[in-house]
């Protein structure tokens, strides 16, 4: 019998394993620095040989407007108003399918009966895209806004830029991944649990409370998560709505109208670092409120 041995020093593995993490870091370094600016140097050299500002701006076109967040456009508002408006709208419509999804969620998740009913009209729905309901919108909601629900003609204040035709548009963007997470969360609770529980002499509002909840915390935080992501992404077709004359949406439409390519590129930009934000608060929050989550003990 031949035995072989390695050369090697056992204390090779714990050193690769210490310099993944160092690797990892550079590769995000050169992803955040080298990988943009050589997209702008191709950017900047395309833009040279095409000569039309008009269709394709140079990056210094762009950044000349990002660096002036607070200037008008054609009368409709400033780069980070439009916003402003755009995330106000978002934020109204997503708290509104959070509450609504991860309510909905327990109940049918807790109670068996409520599920086999009314899962096939889920299953019906959930498929349907939120820009799918925009004739729904426009021939339902028309042009009322919030304040005017109250009974308000006018607040005074951003709210009278909010329609309920792009509230409903974003709840439903946002409400199935929030429910459907919260219902396989609460699905997936393992059973000893609930077992230990009822041995300990828990009730049903304490299992709810110390079982239930805590356990699907992950999946509804990751139907959160979710759930904005899909309310930005759609903020545009929502402010495509007839009457609406705001938001980071609509003035990119408008821009691309009188063939402003430099606003528009500025606008998908502002689009696009505030979802990797909105993404990272949610990510965030969720290191915060989980961080148990994956443990075994």
């Amino acid at each position: 019998m031949i035995f072989r041995f390695s050369n090697k020093p056992e204390s090779d593995s714990p050193n690769r394993a210490a310099q993944a993490p160092r690797t990892r870091g550079w590769s995000a370094i050169l992803g955040w620095t080298v990988v943009p600016a050589v997209l702008l140097a191709v950017w900047h050299v395309g833009a040279s040989l095409v000569d039309q500002p008009w269709l394709f701006p140079s990056p210094l076109g762009v950044a000349e407007q990002l660096l002036h967040p607070f200037r008008s456009h054609f009368g409709l508002g400033s780069l980070a108003g439009s916003t402003l408006i755009s995330l106000v709208r978002v934020a109204i419509g997503f708290a509104i399918a959070a509450v609504v999804g991860v309510t909905l969620g327990l109940l049918l998740g807790c109670i068996r009966t409520l599920r086999g009913l009314f899962e096939p009209l889920v299953e019906i729905l959930r498929p349907l895209c939120p820009i799918a309901w925009l004739p729904f919108a426009i021939a339902v909601f028309k042009l009322q806004t919030l304040p005017q629900l109250f009974g308000m003609t006018f607040s005074r204040t951003i709210l009278d830029q909010v329609q309920l035709g792009m509230i409903f548009i974003l709840f439903w963007g946002a409400f199935f991944p929030i429910f459907t997470n919260t219902l396989d969360g609460v699905s997936g609770i393992r059973r000893n649990y609930l077992a230990l529980a009822h041995m300990l002499g828990a009730g049903r509002l304490q299992c709810f409370r110390h079982v239930y909840l805590p356990a699907s915390l992950p999946m509804i935080l990751t139907g959160f998560r979710q759930g904005i992501g899909t309310c930005w992404f759609v903020i545009i077709a929502a402010e495509m709505l007839p009457g609406s004359d705001s938001g980071i949406g609509y003035l990119l439409m408008y821009a691309a109208d009188l063939c402003a390519m430099d606003v528009v590129i500025a606008a998908m930009i502002i689009i696009g670092v505030t979802g990797a934000l909105l993404n990272l608060v949610m990510r965030s929050a969720m290191r915060t409120f989980i961080r148990w989550h994956g443990k075994e003990f």
